[in-house]
């Protein structure tokens, strides 16, 4: 399947009507419970995606979805599938501090050929199209205010670098700083890290750990199409459709 404009444009909306709903929820007094893998749930992952699922079967329900909150049984005979997040970031949008995304990414032989990244509260949309990046801010009529093409600013030097950190992992920062020879550093929710890479205001974003594959999967193609990077640490490109959806941990750079 052909990711062009005009699909491209629909799956934009899709994660754009998906953030609508979740801001529904968000702006009233809501609750939580745990998973089984002791991550937070709230009725806005699932009613995110249970609206992302239905849209993304109308386009070809032959094409597998592989969702956090959906069932995860992948066929190894495909070599297209879905990967969703629902809600990514999903303790901090029980913090209620807007750092929370939309996600979601098509994956064509391991790799993401497209992602989409969409943050309700900013109304901000980051997307592939055509093998380019782009950003643009989502008006009251659900339209592109403004649509500019994004590319990763490279840096160098200690004073310029910047390192991307994860608000609710990040340790030794430090140590991190220092590893990475850098004096700056960002703290952010969810894939906004990728975004900010793509976009050029940072540069590297290490991720010690396991994360799972649709964490990742849709800034990996914005990140990809705006001429960065993912890769493991040793230096092989990040796969997908591996066993248990896991990531091993990554470096994305610009």
């Amino acid at each position: 399947m052909k990711i062009d404009q005009k699909l491209s444009n629909f799956v934009n909306q899709i994660a754009v009507d998906a953030g609508e709903e979740i801001l529904k929820i968000y702006k009233k007094p809501f609750t939580s419970k745990m998973k089984k893998d002791k991550s937070p749930v709230t009725k806005a992952d699932l009613i995110a995606n249970d609206l992302i699922c239905k849209r993304l079967q109308s386009i070809n329900p032959k094409i597998q979805i592989i969702s956090e909150e959906g069932k995860k049984k992948f066929s190894k005979k495909t070599n297209i599938f879905w990967l969703v997040d629902p809600l990514d970031g999903t303790k901090e949008f029980i913090k209620k501090n807007g750092e929370f995304t939309v996600n979601i990414a098509l994956i064509k032989n391991c790799r993401p050929i497209y992602g989409v990244i969409y943050l309700p509260v900013k109304k901000e949309i980051y997307f592939t199209q055509n093998k380019s990046a782009y950003f643009s801010i989502i008006d009251h009529k659900n339209s592109y205010k403004t649509k500019k093409k994004i590319k990763v600013k490279k840096r160098t030097g200690i004073n310029n670098r910047v390192l991307l950190l994860s608000r609710s992992h990040s340790r030794n920062i430090k140590l991190s700083k220092k590893h990475f020879k850098t004096d700056k550093a960002i703290f952010s929710g969810s894939s906004i890290k990728f975004c900010l890479i793509a976009s050029g205001k940072g540069n590297i974003y290490p991720r010690l750990g396991t994360t799972m594959e649709w964490d990742t999967a849709a800034g990996h193609a914005i990140l990809n199409a705006a001429g960065g990077s993912v890769t493991t640490l040793d230096r092989k490109v990040l796969k997908y459709g591996k066993k248990g959806f896991k990531n091993p941990s990554f470096i994305a750079r610009s």
